[in-house]
């Protein structure tokens, strides 16, 4: 732990270090190029001379503090909670008392910061503030450019990460439909075992298709209309293995199906439905009618069943949950 402790923390700062020193990069670099472009402006001669650099580093003292009021006090406070009007009023004003400061400075000051050189300026009063205008335009069209693309980040990253919430949800929902099928499937051969039926074990050999069918491919986002159709079909077999004759069950699929593709595990819950609740008990003429049309556009399901009664086997808390399901699926 004595070890691991300072790597944590130098970790730590030198990740902060990079982000500080990016963005003072960032300023170093703009500062650079906009001191030499008015050392070129303000070069008296065609050699630069050290009244050159004098001069220019004078002229551009207020014009930094104009750009960091702004972007540090303005822009924050006002600009970006809405108060636009407040925050012109307080611009103007602050250039303006900028503006008469950098005359007081080379009309007062000069002579007494650097005896011996001669320094007048050449701009009056209005001349100078458009250099203050330019670079506090300039700076602040890259602030809100820059926070613009932030912006822009942020929400393609919030985005990705809502997406991947609900990708992780459905899955979620998804991995319920296993146990619940199974649940449900098992209850199913759990009945033929007690009445003796020769036709358990062939029930088992359907279950086994329709889990490798969960296993191998729900996982996908979507799978072929044909492959979901199939798993409905081998379920219903199965349900058939457990009821009587005098129990119908009308199942009807589509002429044609093609290169549709569909969200798995969507139609068991509803088909699960119809045998719970409707081939039940003592009933009479028990029946249940599924039914699958493909239309222009969209792929309909339709089911019907009486209602029957509900034996020990299939009574449990985990009731109501397939539907539930489906519809956040949905």
């Amino acid at each position: 732990m004595r070890l691991m402790n300072p790597i944590v923390i130098e970790g730590y700062n030198m990740n902060f270090i990079k982000i500080i020193n990016k963005r003072v990069l960032q300023h170093i670099v703009f500062w650079g190029i906009s001191l030499y472009i008015l050392l070129m402006h303000f070069q008296a001669s065609s050699q630069i001379s050290p009244t050159d650099f004098i001069y220019t580093g004078l002229f551009s003292i207020f014009i930094f503090v104009s750009v960091y009021i702004n972007l540090f006090l303005l822009i924050p406070r006002f600009f970006q909670r809405g108060l636009y009007f407040q925050y012109a009023i307080y611009l103007v004003a602050s250039l303006g008392i900028l503006g008469y400061l950098q005359i007081f400075l080379f009309d007062y000051l000069v002579e007494w910061l650097f005896p011996g050189y001669y320094l007048i300026s050449y701009f009056n009063y209005w001349q100078t503030l458009e250099y203050f205008i330019i670079f506090v335009g300039i700076t602040t069209l890259l602030h809100l450019s820059k926070s613009w693309f932030l912006l822009k980040d942020s929400e393609a990253k919030l985005v990705k990460t809502q997406k991947e919430k609900v990708e992780a949800e459905l899955m979620a929902l998804k991995n319920q439909i296993n146990p619940h099928f199974l649940f449900n499937s098992l209850n199913s051969i759990y009945s033929l075992v007690l009445k003796k039926n020769e036709n358990a074990p062939e029930a088992l050999i359907k279950l086994s298709d329709s889990m490798r069918y969960i296993i191998y491919e729900s996982d996908n986002e979507k799978v072929e209309l044909k492959k979901e159709i199939d798993f409905v079909t081998n379920y219903i077999e199965l349900q058939k293995l457990r009821i009587s004759e005098k129990d119908t069950i009308n199942f009807t699929m589509p002429d044609e199906i093609g290169a549709q593709m569909i969200a798995p595990l969507l139609f068991i819950p509803i088909v699960e439905n119809c045998f719970k609740h409707g081939i039940k008990g003592e009933t009479a003429s028990s029946f249940v009618d599924i039914g699958i049309y493909i239309n222009d556009g969209s792929i309909a399901l339709s089911t019907k069943n009486n209602i029957g009664m509900v034996d020990s086997v299939e009574r449990s808390k985990s009731s109501g949950t397939g539907l539930g399901n489906l519809k956040q699926r949905l």
